[in-house]
């Protein structure tokens, strides 16, 4: 099989969806925040943006080879000033339905899903992705676990990919042993706390975090105050 190059949103949605059903292993509200951070991720593994004074810049205008890149940096110099990481994680996630089948039908192009357009009660239109063959996926999370534990220094895409899978709670997709499994949470702990990351990538993940935490902990207030009536 001839080798693919994927982008930390491909390998991130990748990873993150079923090997045989048309769905994804995470819930809703991690896939959100997920896309959303491997998208800024990837605009500063392309140097497409900076930091200044905790505030993102988008650097003078570079051709992306990826229209989605392309896409949200459009967005991003729209902006009427430079704002916070937190920001374009919460602005991003809105349009995270959007992106993703983007990203999506990307990787239908490289021949690695495949999307197939059905109908709820026979008029309602819908889409759904399948992958078309498993080995692509189970190579990226044989290489990122195989990384993980012999963690020894990290070029700085993978300990991207790393921070998604730690701030998205996907550990447990990349192994099921316990005592392995401990040892992956340990690692990430190490590897996102050594690694020589830039300070956009630390605090694109560190804001997914804490956009999850957020909204998970909405809902679970939201729940309770229902219930309570």
């Amino acid at each position: 099989m001839a080798e693919k190059n994927f982008n930390t949103a491909e390998k991130f949605l990748l990873i993150a969806h079923h090997p045989e059903r048309g769905r994804f292993l995470i819930q809703h509200i991690y896939l959100q925040y997920g896309i959303a951070g491997a998208i800024l991720l990837d605009l500063t593994l392309e140097d497409r943006v900076d930091m200044v004074d905790k505030r993102l810049i988008l650097k003078p205008a570079k051709v992306s080879a990826d229209p989605l890149i392309s896409d949200v940096a459009a967005l991003m110099s729209q902006s009427v000033k430079p704002r916070r990481v937190d920001y374009w994680v919460r602005r991003l996630g809105r349009n995270h339905r959007k992106y993703k089948w983007q990203i999506l039908k990307g990787l239908a192009d490289k021949r690695i899903v495949r999307i197939e357009e059905k109908k709820f009660l026979g008029f309602i239109p819908y889409s759904k992705s399948y992958l078309i063959e498993s080995y692509t996926r189970s190579n990226l999370i044989r290489q990122l676990r195989n990384e993980i534990l012999a963690y020894r220094g990290s070029s700085d895409d993978n300990a991207a990919l790393a921070g998604l899978v730690k701030a998205c709670s996907m550990q447990r997709i990349l192994s099921t042993d316990r005592d392995e499994l401990k040892q992956i949470r340990e690692q990430l702990k190490k590897m996102l706390s050594d690694s020589p990351v830039s300070d956009v990538v630390s605090q694109t993940i560190r804001q997914v975090h804490a956009a999850i935490m957020t909204s998970v902990t909405a809902a679970i207030i939201a729940s309770t105050a229902g219930g309570s009536h």
